[in-house]
């Protein structure tokens, strides 16, 4: 009996010292909210014309002479149109300040702007590690209505990722796009990017910030071509440096019926399968699809730094030789994960087809498609695919998408991609 009043006891001791700790922290948001929101602005793109918001987002001053990180995506428009947008920010207070933009990580989707009146105020980025379940503190204007404070937590790096984000567990809503989610000491971590909703949130790692306000411009960036180069060469290194990841990874294949075919290139893909049957199940393809699921953000209608790539056996279930052929050919000419692109940002597609033996005799169509991005000179997006020929009733097709490459390397990338494709008794 005295043993079942001392768990009771301890129970209910343990219950009122969380239920402390709780409100402990809740009490302490209003404190950050008040000590930090000074150095937080909202940033407001405006049509110069029309005098019109065009975008909303969030930023913060990050030192004394007046520089604001926000998100690339927040003020994409006045990189790729100055001559007819202009960016501003809006304190706390309501008084609206000029903003100029001062340099930007395309790749990271970051700004870094520059306001014509310092705030006089600003916060510390902190790139320092920190324990998982550590309460953070994310800051933003979330759909226009108020400057908002919002708890959560943090949940390290995102796994298997190729651009780094931090997982944050919090309700991340639109125009909190380039605030600061920090600790109850004010160091920011990192910097508000994307939601998937239900309290799942992304953050820049504030490393990126560092480095981004570390390699600024002298002067503001202007004009449209100085923006552009900017961005191109950014974009370029990018490129080159994931290509040479992917070149220097081991690509492991698979057997499909008599094939080998490529299955597992590098951890950051995320891969998914799926059996489609056709009408009256006189077909069956098995399909696997692998991407990055880490895009480049343009505008809201381009993007780049995709790469993708999928496999489909196809096999006829009673068809005849010459309808298993056209099913073959449409299979092969199926459009899928193409990067999102208008006629202002890319050319057409000019395609190259060659029939060709594997090393071990295999006989294989390949294609390999490439169209030029009009403003950013050197890039280009792929398309490489490939279609066994040696059944009539069967067939493998390959196919690899990269966003956003070099000739060179579109071609050294289809090589081993295609190189991997064999028989599976040779």
């Amino acid at each position: 009996m005295h043993t079942l009043l001392a768990l009771l006891a301890s129970c209910l001791l343990l219950g009122a010292t969380s239920v402390t700790a709780a409100e402990t922290a809740l009490a302490d948001t209003p404190q950050v909210f008040r000590q930090y929101k000074d150095a937080v602005v909202q940033v407001r793109i405006m049509d110069k014309r029309s005098n019109n918001r065009t975008a909303l987002g969030t930023g913060f001053a990050v030192d004394d002479a007046g520089h604001v990180i926000s998100n690339f995506h927040v003020i994409s428009e006045v990189v790729w149109h100055p001559e007819s947008f202009r960016a501003e920010a809006v304190r706390a207070n309501g008084s609206v300040v000029p903003l100029s933009v001062s340099g930007f990580d395309v790749v990271h989707d970051l700004s870094l702007l520059k306001l014509a009146t310092p705030l006089g105020t600003h916060l510390t980025l902190d790139a320092g590690p920190l324990d998982k379940g550590t309460t953070l503190y994310s800051f933003g204007i979330p759909l226009d209505l108020d400057f908002t404070i919002v708890r959560g937590l943090y949940n390290g790096l995102l796994p298997k990722s190729l651009r780094e984000q931090i997982h944050f567990t919090g309700a991340i809503n639109p125009g909190m796009s380039g605030g600061p989610t920090m600790t109850e000491a004010g160091h920011v971590i990192g910097i508000n990017v994307a939601t998937s909703g239900n309290d799942v949130g992304f953050l820049v790692p504030a490393r990126y910030a560092v480095a981004l306000l570390q390699q600024r411009a002298s002067a503001p960036i202007n004009s449209a071509s100085q923006m552009l180069k900017l961005m191109d060469t950014q974009l370029l290194a990018e490129q080159n440096a994931l290509a040479s990841r992917l070149l220097a990874a081991p690509l492991t294949t698979d057997t499909l019926d008599h094939y080998r075919t490529p299955r597992d290139w590098s951890d950051f893909f995320r891969c998914w399968g799926a059996e489609d049957h056709g009408e009256e199940k006189r077909y069956s393809a098995l399909a696997m699809r692998c991407g990055t699921q880490s895009n480049i953000f343009l505008t809201e209608d381009y993007e780049t730094g995709t790469v993708y790539y999928s496999r489909s056996y196809v096999q006829s279930k009673g068809l005849t030789d010459l309808q298993f052929a056209h099913l073959y050919s449409s299979q092969f000419s199926m459009e899928t994960h193409i990067p999102d692109a208008t006629r202002e940002d890319v050319g057409n597609f000019a395609c190259k087809t060659a029939f060709v033996r594997q090393p071990d005799g295999l006989p294989m169509k390949n294609v390999f498609c490439l169209r030029a991005h009009r403003k950013l000179p050197g890039l280009f997006d792929a398309v490489i695919m490939s279609a066994t020929l040696d059944q009539s009733q069967s067939g493998l097709i390959n196919r690899l998408v990269v966003g956003g490459v070099s000739y060179d390397n579109a071609v050294r990338l289809g090589r081993k991609f295609l190189g991997a494709v064999a028989w599976s008794n040779h």
